[in-house]
């Protein structure tokens, strides 16, 4: 009996079963895994398909692909095709997802749905020859090479994979499965310390698509003058230098290498983190709860031009001039109009005004010394959150997504489900900062913590899993939309999900965050 595929709608949700044959000849979508297995070196283990395969035969691809079958969980049948093909066993971890429809060979198409796996294996493989002709361990190196020179030597989802992830998304996998392993074999001692309460739970992320410490230094060399220059952080450039504003534009921005474009969002961090310390989260540098709305209410002058009469103009514009957090954010808004198209700068300039609104909903619940629950917490967050950020998406990298576009509702999910996981990331990695006295008192963990009557390990671990849904969530949107997407559009949504990834990487690793 010809195998039975299980079709799926472009989130993954089961609709129905096909035979294998009719499901590739009809390019119907359905649900399919594919396998990328490492040594501990970080070596890549490559297999050639065997000829006689009903596509793609004799190309070479990654460890091994497969179909789950009706009724299987699609990590046990990874497993199970993994013994078939490779004659090996391996513990698997789930490390992204992937939606693509290509032409293969013999008129057939594949349409799938592909869920990625990664693990590490002391162990070469024992091959079905019916399966892989042959295999070899190649570095990434090797394989980006290759792919460059030769690409129709590989099958085309592995084309895909390595062009939407980049082979630096790759070599996360293969430190994400690292870690792991490493974590499962380090011996339980008695009496042995667990480390900070508020230790940050894995995060259910993409991978870095670009790790470039030498472009993050060219933009920091670039911010830090113009830091000094405005006024905010006084006395503090090392410690500005420490949280990495050039790298976090690296990072989230990997479809440019322009410093000057990154630069951008560089100003955009320092501005609006200056902001934050200054007028909304640290008593320690001035903050006042009790004059954040009139503060926020004059920034809106730095934001955008207010015209008054030559009698109070001039007043206006001296003040402006005497606050480092206006200066900076004024400056930053005029390097956006030098990049930006009008309707660009009026979305940057509506994104941090939504978030001014909802600092000063914060600023209430600290005077009137409310407790908000989670819920209206996370409907605050959104807003309050790296939207401004991500609106800089198409300026730093070239290109303009039309208004209509940016704001159509089912792109607009996309983007504000990518702001709530990236502002719950920051939640969690700056929790244990927030312990300290004289630092704003709310965040997701605390919250649950006093709302749950639970642990900081507790409410760490439930704040990890509402980021994990609203990344699922957020996955769900976008293969909603990316079917019929344009190629500007298309660009955008790599745009987000490039964020994404370098967001968490920053909140790892930045110095904002160590106490």
């Amino acid at each position: 009996m010809e195998e039975q595929l299980i079709l799926v709608s472009p989130t993954d949700r089961q609709t129905g079963v096909a035979p294998k044959m009719q499901v590739h000849h009809q390019g119907l979508r359905h649900r399919a895994f594919s396998i990328l297995l490492f040594d501990p070196q970080g070596r890549l283990l490559m297999q050639q398909r065997a000829f006689g395969k009903y596509h793609s035969g004799g190309l070479w691809t990654n460890t091994c692909c497969g179909h789950p079958r009706k009724g299987e969980r699609t990590a046990v049948a990874a497993n199970r095709r993994l013994q078939e093909e490779m004659g090996m066993t391996c513990r698997l971890q789930k490390v992204a997802s992937m939606l693509y429809h290509e032409q293969v060979s013999d008129q057939l198409i594949e349409h799938e749905f592909d869920h990625v796996f990664a693990g590490i294996s002391q162990t070469d493989p024992i091959a079905n020859p019916e399966e892989a002709e042959s295999w070899q361990w190649l570095s990434l190196e090797e394989v980006a090479e290759q792919i460059e020179h030769t690409p129709d030597m590989f099958t085309i989802w592995f084309r895909r994979m390595v062009e939407q992830f980049g082979i630096e998304g790759v070599r996360q996998w293969f430190e994400s499965v690292r870690k792991v392993s490493a974590a499962r074999s380090m011996p339980s001692l008695p009496g042995a310390k667990t480390g900070s309460p508020w230790a940050v739970p894995p995060l259910y992320c993409p991978a870095p698509f670009r790790v470039d410490e030498a472009l993050a230094g060219g933009v920091d060399d670039l911010l830090m003058p113009w830091i000094e220059k405005v006024g905010i952080f006084p006395g503090q450039l090392d410690r500005v230098r420490a949280m990495g504003f050039g790298r976090f534009a690296m990072l989230c921005h990997s479809d440019t290498d322009d410093p000057r474009r990154l630069l951008l969002q560089a100003q955009c961090m320092g501005a609006l983190f200056a902001l934050d310390d200054y007028y909304c989260d640290d008593e320690r540098t001035g903050s006042d709860p009790r004059v954040i709305g009139r503060r926020l209410t004059v920034a809106l002058a730095a934001l955008e031009p207010v015209h008054l009469t030559s009698r109070f103009q001039p007043l206006l514009d001296r003040f402006l001039d005497s606050d480092p957090v206006l200066v900076g954010l004024s400056h930053y808004m005029q390097r956006v109009t030098e990049l930006a198209t009008p309707a660009q700068t009026a979305r940057v300039r509506h994104e941090i005004c939504a978030m001014f609104v909802s600092m000063t909903a914060e600023a209430n619940w600290r005077v009137e010394q409310l407790m908000p629950p989670v819920w209206e917490y996370l409907a605050h967050r959104q807003a309050n959150s790296f939207l401004p950020c991500l609106s800089l998406i198409d300026i730093v990298g070239g290109y303009e997504l039309p208004a209509n576009v940016y704001s159509a509702p089912e792109v607009r999910r996309i983007t504000t489900l990518a702001a709530s996981a990236t502002i719950i990331a920051n939640d969690l990695f700056s929790a244990r900062k927030e312990q300290q006295a004289g630092i704003g008192d709310f965040n997701l963990p605390l919250l649950l913590a006093r709302e749950q009557q639970c642990s900081p390990q507790q409410a760490m671990a439930q704040s990890a899993a509402i980021h994990d849904e609203i990344m699922h969530l957020y996955e769900a949107a976008e293969l909603d939309v990316l079917p019929n997407a344009s190629p500007l559009l298309e660009r955008y949504l790599r745009g987000i999900k490039s964020w994404l990834a370098g967001n968490v990487e920053w909140h790892r690793t930045s110095g904002r965050y160590q106490v």
